[in-house]
């Protein structure tokens, strides 16, 4: 086998170009071709190197008989192979859908599904799998890929309810509401009412309002929700106190009115912090959750206001502590993803100020390097769960920064190690002396430090997860990749035992260990439990991702026979545990606290519901899935939108959109329908609920969403209320002005 023409000419080139090489000249010239041979002689070596893997990856795949048969002779003598199709190839980007929809996941035999084209031995030199994939009745979403919660929400589009209709039962009625929502949805998009910008600051609370409101702020430790010092809101509270507001800056006004809107926010659901020595007059005003509203509102058109200001004309690192407070709130009221920009802005800022840069925390005191690298961790933080979101890549890569995070001293660390080592076998920590530590660890340096620690940690690796599994350039080796997916996999069950027992994903929470924990927490029971939370729900989003792409790249192998499993799609499980978590999260005091928590839920929800909709043929887990659903539906949404009904008319009225919000809970109430009326049908029974279940899911007039144009009154002081998740283009740009 000769070389290849480009290697050769390589040889030549070297062979010319060193026979030419004047030994008479002067040395700038000596210089000059010897620079020319080392760079000849690199680009012969990256030849080598390319047809090297390009045999190893071609011989992988072929016996050596039919190598033989391949080759064919040249007049010269020579003999040459021909070309082959690398084992190496790019993967699609298709969604969970697409594999669900035409993939045996777990049992061998069964039928295939209908419209399946030829098989895999009537397929030749092509993945019998990536046939499948551009058939019209499964819905195929290249604009989304399978990275984001967004991609699960393309069930709802018209190919996805086309896929529905072909894999249920009886379901036309549903089918129906799910199709008028969608026409709903793009005619509100193309609405041209803009969300109106703040040109006036709305009117404070009187006196006695402000400093009640003061008090929950500090009693209830919000400054941890908030993302600001509590050296600085202390500061702010009493200059204002003082009358002296006018002299505060823009930015220092946006964090104040943040800080005020997220204590009327929390007052208005079911844990309020108790307040002492007020009025009564001012007793009724914290109670009234009209008034509630209201302030949260001008609250937040009063931060907007001077947002504005700042945008355009930045006051340092102030401007990016009053970002990310605001970013905060759109957090947890449920519109991060509607401030997107806000986020950019955010992002751009800090590196302006150097804070992606290792080198320019040099010479800065302990207090300033630990608020600025907080800073620089929280804008990572919105990013990457933007990203997550929506499904686009985070405004900051891996390789864009340099700025390491500390382990607080190692405690925090150290604690990982410990909790880790009482569930290695054997186990080389006592449970007992893990417990002890945890409570001396926490009281050292706060709850809200050691959930904060181990978030971050979340964040990095679900900033490897889309870098190295989910971004277009790292989708060229499929070995390569299921390594990568692997060694992710392995590092979410390490960080899983590293937390204390009875708090880890996976695994019960014991209401003991929690209880334990708020003895011992700086916060309050319920912010508490929110971090926990959070730790959790963030956990699953990752592992689900994980395990889709995990999944995805064992069915390329195995068709290509490089992985002899039949792959499992393990992300359903994933899926039914953050389910079973918002059961059993659910109490009274903690449904005012799920908007932060919502993607993964719904994540979730979508893909119980198209894996047991596509390949469930268990009746018993069938069945138990449908009562999970119904469970989240009926039992923790309800409730958690109860307060709609509490709220009165004149909060509706001011609270209400320009763009119309369809209820996106009605949407599940849909699809829980449509797996019920196709067990039924399926299994000739129906499925076992309670009787206050199935009253729940009952429709009547108030679930179809208003036709848009109508019930629209006037704007709302606060763009980010009522913003709906399945509202996802284009309202940044609107609220803010852009």
């Amino acid at each position: 086998m000769t070389q290849p023409r480009c290697t050769s000419q390589c040889v030549e080139d070297m062979s010319d170009l060193i026979e030419n090489c004047n030994p008479g000249g002067n040395k700038a010239n000596k210089a000059n071709e010897f620079k020319r041979i080392l760079e000849k002689i690199e680009s012969l070596e990256n030849e080598v190197i390319a047809l090297t893997e390009q045999l190893r990856t071609n011989a992988s795949g072929a016996s050596l008989q039919q190598r033989k048969r391949k080759r064919r002779e040249r007049p010269s003598g020579k003999v040459w192979s021909s070309k082959r199709k690398p084992a190496s190839i790019s993967l699609q980007r298709v969604s969970s859908l697409d594999l669900l929809a035409n993939v045996v996941l777990q049992v061998n035999g069964r039928e295939e599904p209908q419209g399946l084209k030829p098989k895999a031995e009537e397929l030749p030199n092509t993945l019998k799998y990536t046939e499948n994939f551009s058939l019209k009745e499964v819905p195929n979403f290249a604009y989304s890929g399978d990275f984001g919660v967004f991609s699960s929400y393309a069930v709802l589009t018209p190919k996805g309810l086309e896929w529905i209709r072909s894999k249920s039962i009886n379901c036309e009625e549903e089918i129906g509401h799910l199709g008028n929502w969608y026409s709903q949805f793009l005619q509100s998009k193309k609405s041209e009412i803009l969300f109106p910008l703040p040109i006036a600051l709305q009117p404070q609370p009187e006196l006695a309002v402000f400093k009640a409101l003061i008090q929950v702020f500090e009693k209830s430790r919000l400054h941890t929700m908030s993302f600001a010092f509590l050296d600085g809101i202390e500061t702010l509270f009493k200059e204002t106190l003082r009358g002296d507001a006018k002299s505060l800056k823009a930015s220092s006004h946006i964090v104040l009115n943040v800080a005020l809107a997220l204590v009327c926010h929390f007052q208005q659901h079911s844990s309020k912090t108790p307040i002492e020595g007020v009025s009564n007059s001012v007793m009724e005003t914290m109670h009234n959750l009209e008034a509630l509203v209201e302030m949260e509102d001008n609250f937040i058109s009063n931060a907007l206001f001077y947002y504005h200001q700042v945008s355009v004309m930045p006051e340092g690192i102030l401007t990016l502590q009053a970002m990310l407070a605001l970013l905060a709130y759109t957090d947890f009221t449920g519109a991060l993803h509607a401030s997107y920009i806000m986020v950019t802005l955010a992002i751009r800022l800090a590196q302006d100020l150097g804070l992606h840069a290792e080198i320019t925390y040099e010479g800065l005191d302990v207090a300033e390097d630990i608020r600025r690298r907080k800073m620089w961790g929280l804008c990572r933080y919105f990013d990457l769960k933007l990203s997550m979101i929506l499904g686009r890549p985070p405004v900051v890569a891996n390789y864009d920064t340099t700025t390491s995070f500390a382990n607080c001293g190692t405690y925090l660390g150290l604690l990982a190690e410990v909790c880790a080592g009482t569930s290695a076998k054997p186990p080389t920590c006592e449970i007992s002396f893990a417990k002890k530590l945890l409570h001396l660890v926490v009281k050292e340096t706060g709850f809200d430090l050691y959930a904060g620690f181990h978030i971050f940690r979340l964040v990095r690796v679900a900033s490897r997860v889309y870098s190295q599994l989910y971004a277009p350039s790292t989708t060229t080796n499929l070995k390569k990749h299921l390594a990568s997916a692997q060694v992710l996999l392995a590092e979410m069950e390490s960080f899983r035992l590293s937390l204390p027992d009875g708090m880890r994903p996976l695994g019960p929470v014991k209401e003991e260990v929690i209880a334990d924990i708020i003895k011992v927490s700086n916060l309050p029971p319920t912010m508490t439990q929110v971090l926990i939370y959070s730790i959790h729900f963030l956990f699953y989003m990752n592992l689900m991702f994980i395990q889709k792409a995990l999944f995805k790249t064992q069915v390329y192998l195995k068709e290509n026979g490089d992985y002899k499993e039949t792959p499992f799609y393990e992300s359903v499980r994933t899926a039914r545990q953050a389910l079973s978590l918002v059961v059993d999260l659910f109490e009274p005091d903690m449904n005012g606290y799920f908007k932060p928590f919502q993607w993964t839920i719904s994540m979730a929800f979508f893909e119980v519901f198209v894996y047991t909709l596509s390949k469930q043929q268990d009746l018993q887990e069938f069945e138990q899935d449908i009562q999970l659903m119904a469970h989240v539906q009926c039992d923790f949404f309800t409730h958690y939108d109860s307060i709609d009904a509490v709220v009165g008319p004149c909060a509706h009225a001011h609270r209400q959109n320009t763009l119309p919000s369809p209820n996106k809970l009605n949407n599940f109430k849909y699809m829980i329908n449509v797996l019920r009326k196709t067990f039924c049908a399926r299994f000739g029974r129906d499925v076992q609920l309670t009787s206050a279940q199935r009253e729940c899911l009952q429709y009547n007039d108030s679930n179809v969403a208003a036709t848009p144009g109508h019930g629209i009154s006037s704007p709302s002081m606060n763009p980010f209320s009522g913003v709906d998740n399945m509202e996802f283009f284009g309202l940044d740009a609107n609220m803010l002005g852009f």
